[in-house]
């Protein structure tokens, strides 16, 4: 049996199903879409068996629904830009896409996938299946948290975090680009996977009553950070807020500092750098532009800033992928 078959891919199962062409180069693959509709693709590498890497970019004339099946299980991982997109697990609650970083755990359970025609979609994607997973830590003699069990376990503040964020950025544009060796597709899935798991102990845990975060509570203040993640550039004043999470704005800030590791303040400031960085595959919008649409008019602080959250510069940000 191929890797392809034992192994499938969710993208080239969707094209498939809905009669995409796919062109293939090399190792890669391109999903092209149908030419009365606006243009769009979705390329995709396997650089080993059981893990593809992908980037999408395609407006869809009509919404596209597809079943994902598989034997085995496996982790997708998506980086969203734009779009609206939902999957829906027997047993789970359906989970529409926000932006930024999150992951579908598919097993024996079909996933129902739907993408919404006529709203563009941009996202970049990592689907990893156990074997590879198992596989590599055999490899490297390791037995880190990082298994589809573990994955069940992860929160959204695990996952969508700067570093996770950079990762599949320099995936996305070592896909399109074809900038990466095959080898560090795998690396740089596993470095994923490990920084998600290392996020999960970097949580200030306090016995402190008035810090303690009941369950129904904790998802009142999840609902405040997707609020947030819609759209950074314009976030929700406090008072929204504290409706969205049925609390006064003392025990919101308390309690949203214990959940996500950071005041509301820094928890947007970062949301508006991860948009910064998604906005800087944008070759049209100059860095003083982008200063300005995040609500920097002094360039050098936007500057500081971008380089505190993620570690390089907006400039040696777009020189690395040759923006």
């Amino acid at each position: 049996m191929s890797s392809s078959l034992k192994y499938p891919s969710a993208w080239e199962g969707l094209a498939v199903k809905n009669n995409f062409e796919i062109r293939e180069r090399g190792i890669y693959k391109d999903i092209i879409f149908p030419s009365v509709w606006e243009n769009g693709w979705i390329c995709e590498v396997m650089p080993v068996p059981g893990l593809y890497a992908s980037s999408a970019w395609f407006t869809a004339e009509e919404t596209i629904e597809y079943t994902i099946k598989a034997e085995e299980s496996s982790l997708l991982l998506i980086c969203l830009d734009c779009g609206d997109i939902t999957f829906t697990q027997r047993g789970r609650q359906a989970l529409k896409l926000s932006p930024f970083t999150q992951i579908i755990t598919i097993t024996d359970k079909p996933v129902k996938l739907s993408i919404q025609g006529k709203k563009h979609a941009c996202f970049t994607s990592v689907q990893i299946y156990e074997a590879c997973i198992e596989s590599f830590l055999e490899a490297n003699g390791s037995n880190y948290p990082v298994r589809i069990h573990d994955a069940r376990e992860w929160k959204v503040s695990d996952i969508d975090r700067p570093n996770v964020m950079m990762a599949m950025e320099q995936i996305r544009w070592g896909v399109r680009c074809d900038q990466l060796p095959l080898l560090s597709y795998l690396c740089k899935a596993m470095d994923i996977l490990c920084l998600i798991a290392h996020n999960t102990g970097k949580k200030a845990y306090t016995t402190s009553r008035r810090q303690h975060v009941t369950w129904n509570d904790e998802m009142k203040l999840w609902r405040v950070g997707q609020r947030i993640a819609e759209d950074p550039l314009n976030p929700p004043a406090i008072s929204e807020m504290c409706k969205l999470a049925e609390m006064c704005e003392s025990k919101l800030r308390v309690e949203f500092k214990s959940i996500y590791g950071m005041t509301i303040y820094n928890y947007i400031r970062e949301a508006v750098m991860k948009r910064a960085m998604q906005m800087l595959a944008d070759d049209g919008l100059s860095i003083k532009s982008i200063s300005v649409l995040c609500g920097y008019e002094n360039h050098a602080k936007f500057t500081a800033v971008f380089k505190k959250i993620h570690g390089i510069t907006p400039s040696d940000f777009r020189k690395t992928f040759e923006l």
